[in-house]
């Protein structure tokens, strides 16, 4: 018997990234099916920008609030930020595995993950073959 519940896992997709939210994300579209999104992180006194571009986009969704998880089916399992502070926030980068959403597009999506970008003002999900993160 497999295992498919669905679970929510950090993903750190890049060295060094800050136990602080995320601002907000900004997206940027094409024609090609090709997706960046930027976030903004403060640490102290500076600030820095995390970009992710997206391949081979099957599926986004945006919310214009920090727990839109219309596509998670249990928001409990989003793991904390360990920062010591007295506010905790969810995790900003994950993915989802076993994707009940995933499951529910129609044609090939073997090779595809579903990832959920949080921040202080939007949720973002995106299905897609590949996520290529930097900081710019």
């Amino acid at each position: 018997m497999t295992d498919d519940r669905e679970t929510v896992h950090r993903w750190e997709p890049v060295e060094d990234l800050p136990l602080a939210a995320c601002q907000v994300w900004r997206l940027r579209s094409d024609n090609y099916f090709e997706l960046t999104v930027e976030g903004d992180f403060f640490v102290g006194t500076s600030e820095r920008t995390l970009k992710i571009d997206f391949h081979g986009v099957q599926v986004l969704s945006a919310h214009n609030d920090m727990l839109g998880l219309a596509h998670v089916r249990d928001g409990d399992t989003i793991p904390l930020e360990d920062s010591g502070a007295q506010i905790t926030y969810r995790w900003h980068i994950l993915r989802v595995e076993n994707s009940h959403w995933l499951r529910s597009i129609p044609g090939p999506t073997d090779d595809c993950s579903h990832f959920l970008l949080l921040s202080l003002e939007c949720t973002v999900e995106v299905i897609a073959r590949e996520a290529i993160a930097s900081w710019i």
